[in-house]
């Protein structure tokens, strides 16, 4: 009986320890230590490839005015160009023009600061918004939920690069999904209580999403249609009719993109609108929205491990929410959710051409959404019938549930090498990164010095995390060619690094 009270003793503080509150806190920590090797890089992370290209005629602009108006300026000339021989998504191209390297050749440690900032406050709001003020979840639960979800996402998502560290590809998409879950808090504060600042913004985000990648702008469209069409219902009709004005901002904005002559030279001559095509289009789309969540579960096995945590956190919150208010038509929101999510993938199959890792970031970052409302639902319906105290939930709920996913984690342990943490973490332990910043100080002022013709050592285009697109021997290379006309030289090329030091080592030195 001695040894029973003391193990129920032992037990019994657990679960005093296991309180949401102090997860919370341990989530915290763990989350801030997960983020230490992604920060550390962001100040090896370095501008490349499209950098220069998009940002040639801004640097010009700061460097002989040091004008903010006369790069603005240089930025439209940017999109002017692009616009009519490359691409028209003009607020993409508006951005990619400030790239940091435009002001300063130290500049670009911003970068992933700035799109984890923009990725983690944007989630943080949107969350809040839903779960704390819309559900009336705990706030305890709601940040422990956020902080899971974050980790989740932050650590497999399917390209680091174009959402972290590759400021080109990060403004293409990183940037506009962000915009997007802000608008969601914006269209429910504005369906609730309308008020014209949050209208304002609306409009504002959905003109500019108009000329940004097109996942983003068809997100924003869908989910504006969704609360306008919520709005009707509510009868709020007035408020519906209104979100027509953004809508058809967004529109305008989207086919002053579509219709840029610069598309038809990137996409062929094949490419162009076909009302066939896009019918073919969206009935594939939930097709290839059920193939990726497949191939999620085989490649990323520790997101639904981690889906299961989220999922016992959420039942206990629910199980304990004062407000007994259940989620009204749950089903239907959930195939609204879906056909969100299989709309993520239209614009790729499409365009029907190879996609940059933007594309696959932003299908996963859609497809946690629908996972979270998901799990949001399944919660509602099994709190909602069991209630209970918090410490009989940490004894029968989570301390089981716990248990069981560190058997899970230690099964697919493997998969912890995908992550994004740990991939940092090789890449910096390996002497990879110390040597690509010491390669790129010195690349940096090779290109600054005053002589019209450049000759570098190679750098190696396999940087772990990090976005670098090489200059090349080939003087008329793509890469030569923007480094050119970003650093206004007559020619850039590279040689064999021990080639470049024994003919230039000793200068240097």
């Amino acid at each position: 009986m001695q040894k029973r009270k003391g193990f129920k003793g032992i037990y019994n503080r657990i679960c005093d320890l296991l309180s949401i509150k102090n997860m919370s806190w341990m989530a915290l920590i763990l989350f801030i230590i997960l983020m230490i090797p992604i920060c550390y890089l962001s100040f090896v992370n370095r501008a490349s490839g499209d950098d220069y290209g998009y940002g040639a005629y801004t640097r010009v602009a700061w460097l002989t005015s040091h004008s903010l108006w006369e790069v603005i300026k240089a930025a439209c000339y940017t999109i002017e160009e692009y616009y009519y021989s490359w691409q028209g998504t003009w607020f993409s191209i508006f951005l990619f023009a400030f790239q940091p390297e435009v002001f300063n050749n130290q500049a670009y440690v911003i970068v992933a600061l700035l799109m984890l900032f923009l990725w983690i406050g944007s989630t943080a709001l949107l969350f809040k918004e839903v779960l704390l003020k819309k559900l009336q979840l705990d706030k305890w639960s709601v940040r422990l939920i956020t902080l899971l979800f974050l980790m989740i996402g932050i650590q497999f998502i399917p390209s680091p690069k174009s959402a972290i560290f590759w400021y080109n590809g990060c403004a293409h998409y990183l940037i506009p999904f962000a915009m997007g879950q802000f608008l969601i808090c914006l269209l429910i504060r504005y369906v609730d209580e309308p008020r014209s600042n949050n209208f304002v913004s609306i409009c504002i985000i959905m003109a500019l999403l108009g000329g940004s990648n097109y996942q983003a702008a068809l997100f924003a469209l869908i989910v504006t249609a969704y609360a306008a069409i919520y709005a009707y219902l509510k009868r709020k009709r007035k408020r519906a009719y209104c979100l027509l004005l953004p809508i058809l901002l967004e529109t305008i904005g989207l086919g002053i993109s579509i219709t840029a002559p610069g598309n038809k030279i990137r996409g062929g001559k094949e490419f162009g609108f076909s009302l066939l095509k896009v019918v073919e289009t969206i009935g594939i789309s939930f097709v290839y929205g059920i193939k990726d969540i497949g191939s999620y579960l085989r490649e990323r096995p520790l997101v639904f491990i981690g889906a299961f945590l989220l999922l016992i956190i959420s039942i206990v919150a629910f199980m304990q929410r004062e407000n007994c208010n259940k989620i009204k038509y749950p089903m239907i929101k959930l195939i609204a959710l879906y056909c969100l999510y299989s709309a993520m993938q239209a614009p790729a199959l499409y365009a029907g051409v190879d996609v940059s890792g933007g594309v696959f970031n932003m299908n996963f970052q859609v497809f946690l959404l629908l996972l979270i409302g998901i799990l949001v639902v399944v919660s509602e319906q099994i709190g909602s019938r069991w209630k209970s105290t918090e410490k009989v939930c940490i004894q029968k709920i989570v301390i089981p549930g716990l248990l069981a996913i560190c058997c899970l984690i230690v099964i697919f342990r493997s998969n912890v090498k995908d992550t994004t943490s740990y991939v940092c973490l090789t890449y910096i332990t390996s002497g990879q990164a110390a040597d690509y910043k010491q390669q790129m100080k010195l690349q940096t002022m090779l290109l600054e010095e005053d002589t019209e013709h450049v000759v570098l050592p190679f750098i190696n285009d396999v940087q772990g995390p990090l976005m670098h697109m090489p200059v090349t021997e080939n003087p008329k290379a793509w890469t030569n060619k923007i480094a050119c006309e970003f650093y206004e030289k007559e020619s850039v090329v590279a040689i064999p690094r021990p080639e470049w030091n024994e003919l230039y080592g000793e200068k240097m030195k």
